[in-house]
């Protein structure tokens, strides 16, 4: 469908969810769904006093509860003396499994169908026991409800029995629940209706005690009206903000938004400083009002992430709110947040679900429909018709309960698994356990249908999809990575009990794209730094450890925390985590705001005997994080960082970067697309396609830092010997001038006379340090220099003059010359 059409269809009566409440915040609820033993025909005499007691136990109430029969059964209206007891019986009560343990052992402990939970609901304004969703009913004055029949009864036996109080006009049996049958029985009078009811409720008819109460009737039927609700509008459950986004959603839902965001053009002035806007959906209510709520679509997930974190980082009153996208969750299936088909979960088999949710809030209908679902941004939607709105209420509520189960399974059996596809439809849970078994058997096994015509994902090989993928726990966490390496790509099964199959098994990858390509993230200290140069000391300014085998499972992070501040005050206390699980591993930082501090941590973490130490012991070293954020102040003298990247990014090139990036507090980015940082520590991130590669990206840093660490230990080589040189010059220089040159010979102790050299007094001579003594002869033969450069300068005048007075003379003997000669020719 076009963009037009959606909007068009979100022009009809749009009526955006508000949150469940009671009716008018009443202190009448009515309950339903009682277990067997309480309705069994020996009990009903107690079954008022039965349900008081349950209910008083969540506060007094101001009467017996009034046992009546309802559309779904027998039901019980009870009153309780304040309101807020009413509502904490309906919190903690709705929804209670009420079957005995044989009964849950019979049906192998699944979970309970909906007839089986206890119902516990704020009655109606008008107090007539009913659901909180149910139309309003009174009751019928010339009928009654009369239960249990013998067996063998037909209606003839009804009319025997109930003529003697009046005319009949009616009768009619009626399967039970529990499985025993009922009679309604219609009178001519209403006095005839009451006599009945008095004179049957109580009496014992072949060993059986009869209970009879007035009929119920609905009130006339209200026109249905259409409510709609997004996906996106329901409650969320607090585990949904806990679950890792694709790295490629890039759409968030945002709620609570200022007047001034009323149009898209607001929208995208308010949120358009956090990165390229592609597109902008604003609901409305049904007046066409905008109800401050908008799906945004950003250009990359970063984006969206920085605009997201932004909005949850307020915390000024009436500020908006923003989530990641339920219906872009919802519509990638699998291959989304939740790794589950989140619609087939809604919806139940052939719509089932859906059915039962209709059911249980009395609407006329539910319908889920998908709007504008071409540029794979589309939206989930859901129409119910309805004679009231609470019946609305409650489709909403029932659909909350659906989703929170969704995202309660993803955190109990889907994240922190291992996923399998590509067996056949032949496999059940017994072949799964059967292909485990030899890596410590299961834990919990989930089998989930993908959806139609989906593609293979790149973390899966060569392994064609088979339309199902199951997520399974081991008992022995340890043994995934060789799980992972012996079943991956291979043939498994016996043939016999377990079908033959190519498999692909990988980890569950919190972190990852929808292609299923994931990212890793590696701390810098986590690698193997074999060359790391140990000549160069800490500097003043390092104050950053690297500890190992934290005891995590004896210690919280508050005490990890105490327990270094035993050392000094400790500024950031930074846990690693798993590549793939995202669980907190036995490894970080600590950082401490004095370098003495962390001096006596490192003393106190380095064993006196290397030989003889524990390696599960803690143990520490000094942060290379720290030290290569330093830059070209740290104790190497050296830019790790620009070595890395290089001045012009060849350095990414050369270690084949396409997809790799380096992260750090002090570290600034101009790349949009940059993941989130993991911390503030240094840190590289990659994205890797298949596990093995994650290896190869490790030893491929690991090499590269070698080489680094290489040219670091040169350059200090270089510079002590530099520094040696220097110190050995100084030495001999210092050894020239400390004594007289030998062939002066030792001076007599009882003259100054010296070969003609007449000193003031003993050693006078080297008064005078040596570099004003060669100060002092330098000067003397600059003076020389130019005294001789003068006398040249005078000199080469003087013969300058001479030649010019030789020339003179010439001239002049020229003349005297031409002129005899001229004086002879006349």
């Amino acid at each position: 469908r076009k963009t037009a059409n959606r909007l068009t269809r979100t022009c009809r009566e749009l009526q955006p969810m508000s949150a469940a409440s009671g009716g008018g915040g009443g202190k009448a609820v009515v309950a339903q769904n009682f277990p067997a033993s309480w309705v069994a025909a020996a009990a009903l005499e107690v079954l008022p006093q039965k349900v008081q007691s349950l209910l008083q136990r969540l506060g007094p109430l101001e009467g017996p509860p009034v046992v009546s029969q309802g559309p779904n059964g027998l039901q019980a209206l009870a009153c309780f003396q304040n309101a807020s007891d009413a509502r904490a019986a309906v919190q903690t009560l709705h929804g209670f499994d009420m079957r005995s343990a044989a009964e849950k052992q019979a049906a192998n402990n699944e979970a309970p169908k909906e007839n089986e939970c206890f119902s516990l609901r704020i009655a109606d304004e008008s107090g007539v026991a009913g659901s909180k969703t149910a139309r309003k009913r009174k009751l019928k004055a010339n009928g009654i409800f009369l239960w249990p029949l013998p067996q063998n009864w037909a209606e003839k036996d009804v009319e025997l029995l109930a003529s003697p109080y009046g005319t009949v006009l009616r009768t009619k049996v009626e399967g039970m629940a529990n499985g025993q049958k009922g009679v309604l029985i219609d009178f001519l009078k209403p006095s005839a209706a009451s006599a009945a009811q008095a004179a049957l409720n109580g009496l014992s008819l072949m060993g059986a005690t009869i209970r009879c109460v007035m009929q119920e009737e609905p009130q006339a039927a209200q026109p249905l009206m259409m409510y709609f609700s997004y996906l996106d509008e329901l409650v969320k459950s607090p585990i949904a903000q806990e679950v890792e986004p694709k790295l490629d959603d890039k759409e968030i839902f945002v709620t609570h938004l200022p007047p001034k965001a009323g149009t898209e053009d607001g929208v995208r002035f308010l949120l358009g400083s956090f990165g390229d806007i592609e597109e902008v959906f604003l609901l409305r209510d049904a007046q066409q009002r905008p109800s401050g709520k908008a799906f945004v679509l950003f250009k990359s997930h970063s984006e969206a992430r920085k605009a997201l974190e932004a909005i949850r980082g307020s915390s000024a009153d009436g500020a908006s709110k923003a989530f990641w996208s339920e219906s872009e969750r919802a519509l990638r299936g699998t291959r989304g947040a939740y790794g589950l088909n989140v619609l087939r979960h809604l919806q139940g088999q052939n719509g089932s679900k859906m059915q039962e949710i209709r059911k249980a809030a009395a609407a006329g209908s539910l319908q889920l429909e998908i709007l504008d679902d071409t540029s794979n941004n589309g939206h989930v939607l859901f129409v119910a018709s309805c004679g009231e709105a609470a019946q609305a209420e409650e489709c909403w509520r029932l659909l909350s309960a659906a989703l929170a189960c969704v995202h309660e399974t993803h955190a109990a059996e889907v994240r922190g698994s291992l996923v399998l596809r590509g067996f056949p439809a032949s496999w059940s849970e017994k072949g799964l356990k059967f292909v485990f078994a030899p890596f410590g058997g299961l834990t919990s096994v989930t089998i989930e249908e993908e959806e139609e015509n989906a593609q293979p994902i790149c973390v899966s090989g060569e392994v064609a999809p088979s339309g199902r993928l199951a997520y399974v726990k081991l008992r022995n966490s340890q043994a995934m990575d060789k799980a992972v390496a012996n079943l991956h790509q291979t043939k498994v099964g016996d043939g016999d009990l377990v079908e033959e199959c190519i498999v692909a098994c990988h980890r569950w990858h919190s972190k990852s794209w929808i292609d299923g390509s994931f990212q890793v993230s590696i701390f810098i200290d986590q690698l193997a730094l074999s060359r790391r140069p140990l000549e160069a000391g800490p500097g003043p300014e390092d104050r950053e450890l690297y500890v190992r085998n934290l005891p995590l499972h004896d210690m919280s992070r508050q005490q990890l925390q105490e327990y270094f501040e035993g050392f000094g005050e400790v500024d950031d206390l930074h846990l690693n985590a798993d590549a793939f699980s995202m669980e907190q591993v036995n490894e970080g930082y600590i950082r401490f705001k004095d370098h003495r501090d962390a001096v006596r941590c490192i003393e106190a973490l380095t064993p006196t005997d290397p030989d003889e130490a524990d390696p599960t012991d803690l143990a520490g070293s000094w942060s290379e994080s720290e030290r290569v954020l330093q830059r070209k102040t740290n104790c190497y003298r050296f830019n790790v960082v620009a070595e890395l990247v290089g001045a012009d990014g060849s350095g990414l090139e050369r270690i084949k970067a396409e997809g790799l990036w380096i992260l750090g507090e002090s570290l600034q980015l101009k790349d949009k697309t940059a993941p989130k940082a993991c911390g503030r520590q240094l840190h590289f991130v990659g994205r890797c396609t298949e596990e093995v590669n994650v290896r190869f990206f490790r030893d491929l840093l690991e090499r590269e830092l070698e080489v680094i660490h290489r040219k670091i230990a040169s350059r200090l080589e270089k510079r002590k010997q530099k520094g040696q040189s220097a110190v050995n010059g100084q030495e001999r220089m210092a050894g020239a001038w400390s004594q007289p040159p030998s062939f002066w010979g030792n001076p007599s102790p009882n003259t100054n006379n010296y070969d003609g050299y007449q000193a003031a007094s003993a050693g006078a001579a080297w008064s005078r340090p040596p570099d004003a003594e060669r100060s002092a002869e330098m000067e003397r033969k600059g003076q020389t220099r130019r005294h001789k450069r003068k006398d040249k300068s005078e000199k080469d005048r003087g013969h300058s003059e001479g030649k010019e007075k030789h020339s003179h003379s010439r001239r002049r003997r020229r003349r005297k010359e031409e002129a005899s000669n001229s004086a002879s020719n006349h």
